[in-house]
């Protein structure tokens, strides 16, 4: 016998860098649950989705949006999504603030509750610790606006070069919204130069190098652990990290095996049930700007869980970490002949289409 558990899905892991005065404070924690089942409630959607990129100089936004998209009352998100759409950076920029808002047909704001979540990803440069697709930023219907000095702290962006926007959405209420459209806006600057110090996001998780819509496992009653060791591709300097866990972790850890030195190592905040209340966020100040990484070492995530159950949860363990990098290096542009990075493009899109989505050119994102 086997105990349902909660899946995270494709954006399991939300990396949500916000500032706190000029230093980042990774959140990574989503509540979600019932990823797992057949479609629930609800009647089909349908959708004409397509994607807007539109400046506005003066406030220096750049609003990326995504839609439209029909909502029915009582859907879950199993229903059609909106196909991952393609899209261009128009120029050099800083990301140095971002927002979400959806809005239906007549201009009407819609509860933020139908965002489940939204991704923002570059398919030209790889991530820190493996070689997929740099995920960019993250939100869901639970994630404030985030605004950082741009001078300082920001996210280069190259004009010319592609991105990819996916969304997932549901809705819950008790409403139907027609014609719905979700707006990203990224806050920008176009200096110069770069900021004092560029920021590049990254993560790990601990069930890779597999790539999979929900990046758990089964848990055993009891104690369990699972790891994962990686070393990155560049040296750089971690400047906040945060996590995400499922109901019953007791231990989340970030360790170099090659000095022994111990990066995050926090005890999540559960609640009577099991269920996380509370990951801590850890700010790497010490000395200089913040904790060094390098290509020569080997690190380790861990994650552990007690299982208070006689029986195994299914799909029940979930351990990831997301944190705010200061690169030294220039950042690796990512290899589409890699094995990993096709397997994770491939995904990215599949997962899309396997939620119903309306896709033309099934294998390829809509827009190129």
């Amino acid at each position: 016998m086997k105990r349902q558990g909660g899946r995270a899905g494709a954006a399991g892991l939300l990396v949500a860098v916000s500032f706190a005065g000029v230093v980042p404070v990774v959140s990574a924690q989503e509540a979600h649950a019932g990823h797992a089942g057949s479609p629930e409630g609800g009647r089909p959607t349908t959708s004409t989705a397509s994607i807007r990129v539109v400046d506005d100089p003066e406030r220096k936004e750049l609003a990326v949006i995504l839609g439209p998209i029909d909502l029915p009352a009582h859907s879950s998100h199993h229903m059609a999504q909106l196909p991952v759409q393609e899209g261009t950076v128009p120029f050099d920029l800083t990301i140095r603030g971002y927002r979400t808002h959806i809005i239906d047909g007549h201009g009407a704001p819609v509860p933020r509750v139908v965002l489940h979540h939204m991704n923002l990803l570059d398919p030209g440069r790889r991530e820190l610790f493996l070689p997929i697709m740099l995920r960019v930023l993250a939100a869901s219907h639970e994630t404030r606006p985030v605004s950082f000095p741009g001078w300082l702290f920001g996210i280069p962006m190259k004009g010319g070069s592609r991105f990819l926007a996916l969304t997932m959405l549901h809705n819950p209420t008790e409403a139907d919204y027609e014609g719905v459209t979700v707006h990203l806006t990224l806050e920008y600057e176009r200096l110069a130069r770069l900021p004092v110090y560029p920021v590049a996001p990254f993560h790990l998780d601990a069930m890779y190098p597999e790539v999979s819509a929900t990046k758990a496992w089964d848990l055993p009653p009891g104690h369990s652990v699972k790891t994962w060791d990686a070393s990155p591709a560049i040296r750089g300097l971690i400047i906040g990290l945060g996590g995400h866990l499922h109901a019953h972790a007791s231990r989340l850890r970030f360790e170099n095996l090659s000095t022994g030195d111990v990066l995050y190592d926090i005890r999540p905040r559960l609640d009577a049930d099991g269920h996380v209340v509370d990951i801590p966020a850890l700010l790497h100040r010490g000395r200089g700007v913040g904790a060094l990484v390098v290509p020569e070492h080997r690190y380790r995530i861990t994650v552990e869980y007690r299982n208070p159950f006689d029986t195994v949860i299914e799909d029940g363990g979930m351990g990831s970490i997301a944190g705010a990098l200061i690169p030294l290096e220039d950042w690796p542009a990512a290899n589409p002949r890699e094995a990993l990075f096709a397997a994770d493009y491939d995904w990215v899109v599949r997962s899309q289409v396997e939620h119903g989505a309306v896709h033309e050119g099934h294998g390829k994102p809509a827009g190129r």
